[in-house]
């Protein structure tokens, strides 16, 4: 998460977890429905490993995440990393409190040992990170891992 708001300062809790999942499994990037102008990115995604070993299921690895990710955000509200006024609200906004350098050596040392895999995260920060999250060509849409056909637009 800490790497995803090195990025993207201020995003919605859900988007937040959906990039964490996909920075967490690059490979599944290839299973996300996206515009022809990413095909090359999906063959790239494709070609990697999980470093974790990849999910049998995406849509049930995504959902047990849920309960880590949701106490990770609150753990950060709590520290003041990320805004706790903005987080009830479903909105994380990355506050400008310095990390412990422990924390901040893990932070800028994201996962990726060769080129494709750099791509693919980089693609996740900036390309997806940037999607807008409900409405048709949504992040929920075009991931499936959340449910999206009753989001308010």
């Amino acid at each position: 998460m800490l790497v995803a708001t090195n990025t993207l300062s201020e995003l919605e809790l859900a988007k937040l977890r959906i990039l964490d999942y996909y920075l967490s499994f690059p490979a599944e990037v290839a299973h996300i429905q996206l515009p022809r102008e990413y095909m090359r990115i999906k063959k790239v995604a494709s070609s990697i490993k999980n470093e974790y070993r990849g999910p049998v299921n995406g849509r049930m690895a995504f959902r047990d995440m849920e309960l880590i990710q949701n106490s990770a955000a609150r753990l950060l509200a709590a520290s003041e990393v990320f805004d706790p006024k903005r987080l009830e609200s479903g909105i994380v906004l990355r506050t400008s409190k310095n990390l412990p350098d422990t924390l901040s050596e893990l932070k800028s040392n994201s996962p990726g040992s060769n080129e494709a895999h750099t791509e693919v995260l980089n693609f996740i920060l900036d390309k997806l990170g940037k999607m807008q999250l409900t409405g048709p060509g949504g992040i929920k849409q075009r991931t499936g891992l959340m449910e999206h056909r009753y989001d308010v637009i």
